[in-house]
């Protein structure tokens, strides 16, 4: 089958995400699934069109009053929902005490905290498929509700052809520079294609748009996200198993010594038969650390028949000479996160503690959808403080006279393990 999605060898971590399209467009084909045909021609000169429009869509939604956008989105996303919408309770019981909990930390600060929703990611097929357009509905509402004053919620969503597939060209281009002016638009797959819609729209690359993130919230801003950073099988094989093989890098005496680890992967008959098989689809990468993190992706996307994320990861470990005493937790750890719909996203929680609750508390606000009964609920609103060194102090909306004292790593965890099964 023919690539739907053409990845550029880029040299760069862009790679990576071949693996995901590959095991998607296998998925594809075994499905019989024809996606709409977007021509080359399309993308050169019909696409760049389509997203001017939507660039200037979002210029517009700057100028006007921002309850107003508020109002905007809602409507739309009520639309695009077909009719399969929940009511919104502003004075549910999560609601009121997340907003308390907000004015509570910038009374105690003199800062007004950063919001982040925090979204869960149900099916994007099925009876379940229009929960993704009301989460995203629930938490734009739910952000205006907790600031409690006017504020332009901003969603941190995937602009790339493939989150776009089944959608035609001119609603890819107007979507795709909607998204990236006035919300956190992500390109995944910007590199390297030679088109004009990406230049078009450059903060959005996916290697420039984390410190957009980071940036809006840091400045106080109301954000939404999928915490899976994409459909479970994406965020398990793209969040979850890299950061795993980082870290079991970082528990290998061999971590500062890259040429003698490439030469005892290439000495194990697992690694060669992930070599010579993935080479045919994916741009393999050159240096050992990213050829680790390809090797256990490649294994976890289902691509290389009869081996598991499991037993390459066993083989990883041993490649390393990870010491016996680590290697239980560390497989532990990685079992756990390739059956939840949320990896613990241990690097992003990090990375919100250090540039965002360093400067200004962090309120972290789940919003999740539910099978039994069908719907999208908010839960306990999480507010998190720098304490220096690594640490946070976390308070929960319905205990706010208790907290807890703990790593960014430990937060991360507790924050998935209890609101993203």
């Amino acid at each position: 089958m023919a690539s739907a999605y053409p990845s550029a060898r880029t040299g760069t971590a862009q790679g990576l995400m071949r693996v995901v399209t590959k095991a998607y467009e296998n998925r594809l084909d075994a499905d019989g699934t024809v996606l709409p045909a977007k021509t080359e021609f399309q993308r050169r000169f019909i696409e760049p069109f389509s997203r001017a429009a939507g660039i200037i869509m979002g210029a517009v939604m700057e100028l006007v009053p921002a309850d107003w956008t508020v109002a905007f989105h809602n409507k739309v996303f009520l639309f695009l929902s077909g009719g399969h919408s929940y009511p919104f309770d502003a004075a549910s019981p999560a609601v009121v005490a997340a907003r308390a909990l907000a004015a509570r930390l910038e009374k105690e600060s003199g800062r007004a905290p950063a919001l982040l929703a925090a979204i869960s990611h149900p099916p994007v097929m099925g009876e379940l498929a229009h929960l993704n357009i009301e989460l995203v509905r629930r938490a734009t509402l739910v952000l205006r509700e907790v600031r409690g004053r006017p504020c332009r919620p901003r969603m941190v969503v995937a602009i790339d052809p493939f989150a776009l597939d089944t959608i035609s060209v001119l609603e890819e281009g107007l979507y795709a520079g909607y998204m990236g002016r006035f919300h956190l638009g992500l390109d995944r797959l910007a590199l390297g294609r030679g088109h004009p819609g990406p230049l078009m729209s450059p903060q959005t690359r996916w290697d420039r748009m984390p410190l957009r993130l980071f940036r809006s919230l840091a400045e106080g801003h109301e954000v939404g996200m999928v915490l899976s950073g994409g459909v479970p099988s994406t965020g398990r094989v793209l969040y979850g198993v890299r950061e795993w093989s980082r870290r079991s890098r970082a528990a290998s005496p061999l971590h500062g010594d890259p040429a003698r680890a490439l030469a005892r992967l290439r000495a194990d008959a697992s690694f060669a038969r992930f070599e010579t098989a993935a080479a045919e689809h994916i741009p393999l990468p050159r240096g050992p650390w990213r050829l680790l993190e390809a090797w256990l992706m490649t294994a976890a996307a289902g691509l290389l028949p009869g081996e598991t994320a499991d037993s390459a990861a066993r083989a990883e470990l041993a490649c390393l000479s990870v010491p016996e005493a680590s290697r239980a937790s560390l497989l532990a750890e990685l079992s756990s996160d390739m059956t939840r719909e949320t990896p613990a996203r241990r690097r992003l929680f990090r990375l919100l503690a250090g540039r965002v609750a360093r400067r200004r508390p962090l309120i972290l606000i789940p919003v999740v959808h539910t099978a039994e009964p069908l719907g999208v609920t908010e839960r306990e609103a999480w507010g998190v403080t720098w304490i220096g060194t690594d640490r946070v102090r976390v308070v929960r909306a319905g205990a706010p006279d208790r907290s807890q004292d703990m790593t960014a790593e430990e937060l991360a965890e507790r924050f998935t393990q209890e609101n993203f099964s």
